[in-house]
């Protein structure tokens, strides 16, 4: 499991949990349970080992009432409306001069996590204040050609861009995982070894994924407090 860890092509995430777990884990209510975010996962790695069939053989299983089929669709419609609940706090956030709310679509649509930090002194493009260590989300966000926002939101940002792109990430995570086995193994060794060595990098991606969304929503709904309140400053001045 170690190397396989050292591989994955979006190892840096696991990295995040060591840091943020602790401090936030003590205000997180638990929105999906393990075993749905299991289900969840089991069903996306399954796909990637049986080359795009396995969603075949879930929705005709689900279609003949075979009970495990009917439990993971389950799984996969929750962690959906997790995930859609997040967009959908995106975008109904308040357009501000700063265009929080853009830059935040953009992290959601990149490709790559938003990890380039910039060393120098520059302008925070959220507070608009001098920052000296920050994010450099430049080729992230494709309305302006310098993008920096504080160092303190590189957590928000990268949770941000986990839970939107969590599918790609366990796809990719399995994958990686694939190019450590042996031509050999069948499609049922596979898809029997697979919940089983990775276990516990399911369990991690599951607390990673609560804490997350957790933190985004609150600190959306922060931010848009705080912004209507300055709103309201604004006209009474």
């Amino acid at each position: 499991m170690q190397r396989l860890k050292k591989r994955a092509p979006n190892g840096l995430i696991f990295n995040l949990i060591d840091t943020v777990f602790v401090s936030l884990m003590s205000a997180v209510a638990k929105q999906v349970t393990f075993e749905e975010f299991k289900n969840f996962f089991l069903a996306k790695a399954y796909d990637v080992v049986g080359n795009g069939s396995f969603r075949k053989h879930l929705a005709r299983c689900k279609d003949v009432g075979d009970m495990w089929a009917v439990d993971m669709s389950a799984s996969i419609q929750i962690m959906q409306s997790q995930i859609k609940e997040i967009v959908s706090a995106i975008h109904s956030m308040p357009q501000t001069p700063n265009k929080f709310h853009e830059i935040c679509k953009d992290v959601m649509m990149s490709a790559q996590p938003p990890t380039k930090l910039h060393a120098g002194c520059v302008t925070c493009s959220i507070t608009e204040k001098a920052c000296i260590k920050c994010l450099d989300l430049s080729k992230t966000h494709k309305n302006n050609t310098n993008v920096f926002v504080d160092a303190r939101f590189c957590y928000f940002f990268m949770l941000l861009w986990y839970c939107n792109k969590i599918e790609y990430i366990i796809r990719s995570f399995t994958r990686t995982w694939l190019d450590s086995k042996s031509e050999e193994e069948t499609y049922q060794d596979l898809c029997k070894a697979l919940p089983v060595e990775l276990e516990s990098s399911i369990s991690r991606m599951h607390h990673l994924f609560v804490i997350a969304k957790r933190h985004i929503i609150t600190t959306l709904d922060k931010y848009v407090h705080d912004n209507r309140i300055s709103l309201v400053l604004s006209v009474k001045k």
